[in-house]
């Protein structure tokens, strides 16, 4: 599948181009994920299954937050989502450095530090790569 934004991955099943359900560029700002999610769940609004939309919902949500909180030189946030053989793969771009790996586990009283935990938990796979000016982080989750 075409890895989104700009990065090439394995191809869908018999070397067919992946589904672009979604391309979406916002503003850096806080408004950005809860508009991301929107778009995601009308981008999914045919979908049968409950489980992956409520997933790439949560996803979105980390990613694109990681992204607002974690890239201050970032004007534009980009988030994709595509489908192909078996997997959603859920894309979001930034101009900021390198990403934060998980790290130490978040206290119980931390107000945030799980994000990409929680990537990490949820997500059949995940990663980054450089582009340039920024990054792309992604996940796949399975298409049910």
């Amino acid at each position: 599948m075409p890895s989104p934004i700009g990065h090439d991955g394995p191809q869908a099943a018999g070397g067919r181009a992946a589904a672009v359900l979604l391309t979406l560029h916002l503003p850096a700002s806080v408004d950005a994920v809860p508009r991301a999610r929107h778009a995601l769940r009308n981008a999914l609004a045919g979908e049968s299954a409950d489980e992956p939309l409520q997933i790439l919902e949560l996803l979105v949500s980390e990613l694109v937050t990681n992204a607002v909180r974690h890239a201050p030189q970032s004007t534009e946030v980009t988030v994709q989502l595509l489908c192909g053989d078996g997997v959603f793969r859920l894309a979001v771009a930034d101009a900021g450095g390198p990403l934060r790996r998980p790290g130490r586990p978040a206290r119980a009283s931390d107000e945030n530090g799980r994000g990409l935990l929680l990537v990490e938990a949820l997500a059949n796979s995940w990663g980054s790569y450089p582009i340039a000016g920024g990054k792309v982080v992604w996940c796949d989750v399975p298409v049910p």
